[in-house]
């Protein structure tokens, strides 16, 4: 591995002499563009090559001199020049011209020798470090404008130094984001149900499959090897919705993934608070001990985020970094896995948000703060997802306000995304690519809906607007335990084995037959172990012995 970078650093290198040598400028950087491996581009008078490939997510500000892991530095722009410190030339940049090439946010302190100064415009990622009135500091997680020193359980730790206790005057800059991002004030209203995804009689809409070069394929995500090829996952409540309570030591180990419901956003707080309140039915240091317990034997603890009732605002950056800061202290203090979006309020698309370039604060924040908490937490840390129906394949109909609402977010994340089992229940019929409506609760249903994630889809029926499929291991889907656990949806054991079958086997196959076996699916999921356990888990035991066949 360390060979392969070698070699591509010098041809990254040789890449940006030849295209100085040639007097040619490459093309300026831009947010929103999806730039392959050895791509050239001009920022900020230099030139960068790209590392490896990725997308520039907009909102980010992923630029090419705030993150090293994705852009090297390979020279200066001949469409820019840089500014020198002074007329008589010297064998090597002085701090002063380096300070001088590109302008910053002013800070009163004197930049370290060889540690860049904090620039409160520029995006920071976990490991990066920067020198601030003397001292030296080390971005924990993602980061911007966050002042460092400022608050010990920010996201900067101190390296060496003494952190001043004065606060220096930031000068804005031209390049500088503003501080806050529009807020969308009205989603526009559908005013009639779209037919093609909630009526049987409706005219089939007939798509064409999304071409493999549509979009690259998601990159594998480090640390999934940690899972068995196949899981089960379950919520766990610690609230008693008619189904009980039980202690987290007592799930059974064929759930191998848990999520812990609900983390929700605290109405009473600044926006973007997260907060997660143990029922007081349980006894907090119980429930620390039993998630390391359950971690000891190999089953992954994360929190879900959301919920039915669970809504959390973040509509501005100031609500994105609250959120970074108090789920990322909820992780930290239990340990958890990773994190589970389960939300189910609060998100609607406009007429502008690209799936690939939203533009709503509400879907580019989540990103955004998702991104951070797991370069905050690492490799390790996984991100999984449980959208309604309406908010993912109902993209297929119709696009626009909740119908395909979460798809900006999964290919936002589609690189980090572990794992995404749409709830296939508390829904109606839906079209499929086939055509035809199919009915939840049903075989085929199961069958159509998980394999459209898996070949992809056209939004709206237009073929110009494919979203892309996930990798099988990303995928899976979700249903309630038992008949109460749910407004409908319930299919039982034989029959969703049937539906394994015919996804992962081509066998047992009803009216909807994939076009091809896809044995990787990741798993199945379940509303709720508190459901499962009124009938002796039969749903986890079942299906956990099924993938084992």
């Amino acid at each position: 591995m360390a060979q392969s970078r070698s070699n591509l650093t010098r041809l990254a290198t040789l890449l940006g002499g030849l295209l100085l040598a040639a007097g040619v400028h490459a093309a300026a950087w831009q947010e929103g563009t999806t730039y392959q491996a050895n791509t050239v581009v001009d920022y900020n008078g230099k030139t960068y090559t790209a590392l490896v490939t990725h997308t520039a997510y907009v909102g980010a500000n992923w630029n090419p001199a705030a993150t090293p892991t994705l852009w090297k530095e390979t020279g200066t722009s001949s469409a820019t020049p840089i500014p020198t410190a002074s007329a008589t030339p010297t064998s090597a940049p002085t701090a002063t011209a380096a300070a001088t090439a590109t302008p910053t946010s002013a800070v009163t302190a004197t930049p370290i020798s060889g540690v860049p100064a904090w620039n409160s415009a520029t995006v920071y990622n976990g490991g990066q470090r920067i020198s601030y009135n003397g001292a030296i500091y080390e971005a924990k997680w993602w980061t911007q404008g966050n002042v460092p020193g400022a608050d010990q359980w920010g996201p900067w730790a101190l390296v060496s130094g003494t952190p001043a206790t004065a606060t220096p005057t930031i000068a804005p800059t031209a390049t500088q984001k503003p501080t806050a991002t529009p807020v969308v004030t009205a989603t526009p209203v559908v005013t009639a149900t779209p037919t093609a995804v909630v009526t049987p009689s409706a005219t089939p809409v007939v798509t064409a499959t999304p071409t493999a070069s549509a979009t690259p394929s998601p990159t594998p995500v480090q640390g999934t090897d940690l899972l068995p090829k196949h899981v089960v996952v379950g919520y766990w409540h610690n609230f008693d919705n008619g189904s009980g309570v039980i202690r987290l030591k007592d799930v059974p180990a064929e759930y191998n993934i848990i999520n812990v419901s609900f983390a929700e956003g605290d109405q009473t707080a600044a926006k973007g608070t997260a907060a997660f309140v143990l029922d007081k039915l349980f006894n907090e240091a119980e429930f620390m001990a039993d998630i390391k317990l359950k971690q000891s034997q190999g089953v992954k603890v994360q929190i879900s985020l959301g919920g039915a009732n669970g809504v959390i605002v973040l509509d501005s950056p100031a609500a994105r970094d609250q959120f970074i800061k108090t789920m990322g202290d909820i992780i930290a203090k239990y340990g958890f896995d990773g994190i589970d979006l389960d939300m189910e309020n609060n998100l609607s698309i406009t007429a502008n948000d690209d799936f690939r370039n939203p533009v709503t604060p509400q879907i580019v924040n989540i990103i955004a703060g998702t991104k951070a908490l797991k370069a905050r937490f690492g490799d390790k840390f996984m991100v999984t997802m449980a959208p309604e129906v309406n908010y993912v394949q109902g993209g297929l109909g119709f696009y626009g306000g909740t119908w395909g609402g979460y798809l900006p977010i999964i290919y936002g994340l589609r690189n980090e995304l572990t794992m995404l089992h749409v709830q296939h229940y508390n829904t109606g019929s839906i079209g499929a690519t086939d055509g035809k409506q199919y009915s939840q609760g049903t075989m085929d249903f199961q069958v159509a809906m998980t394999d459209m994630l898996l070949t992809g889809f056209n939004l709206g029926g237009d073929v110009n607007k494919p979203f892309p499929a996930l990798r099988p291991d990303q995928v899976g889907f979700g249903l309630p335990a038992t008949t109460s656990a749910a407004g409908g949806g319930y299919l039982s054991v034989a029959e969703t084995q049937k539906a394994l079958d015919c996804l992962m086997k081509l066998q047992n196959c009803g009216t909807y037959k994939p076009a091809k076996a896809q044995p990787d699916l990741r798993g199945i999921m379940t509303w709720s172990i508190n459901w499962d356990s009124k009938q002796a888990y039969q749903f986890a035991k079942s299906h956990s012995a099924y993938f084992k066949k």
